[in-house]
């Protein structure tokens, strides 16, 4: 495989694993496990949380593209803009 495609790869790879941690950890920092993860997940469905959510777990992907474009890492920050893209379609399709 060449180089590039490595690069963009690992930065897909990075971009669509990073804001599933992020928002897990934001999520099992202020969920006080009172209620069973159906029952949350229905909640945040049926309001705009989970769009809020999605928008903070993006967030370090944000951070990421912005840090990889100022040191001309191109192929990851591509890589990274194509794990947000997917967050998007996943996001407008499911909600």
């Amino acid at each position: 495989m060449k180089k590039p495609f490595i690069e963009m790869l690992i930065g897909i790879v990075a971009g669509l694993i990073v804001p599933f941690l992020f928002g897990w950890l934001f999520v099992w920092t202020f969920y006080d496990n009172d209620l069973s993860w159906q029952v949350v997940w229905l909640m945040l469905k049926s309001t705009t949380l989970v769009m809020k959510l999605l928008f903070i777990a993006v967030l370090p992907n944000m951070l990421a593209v912005f840090l990889l474009n100022h040191f001309e890492k191109w192929n990851y920050c591509r890589g990274v803009f194509v794990a947000i893209m997917l967050y998007i379609i996943v996001a407008v399709l499911l909600f």
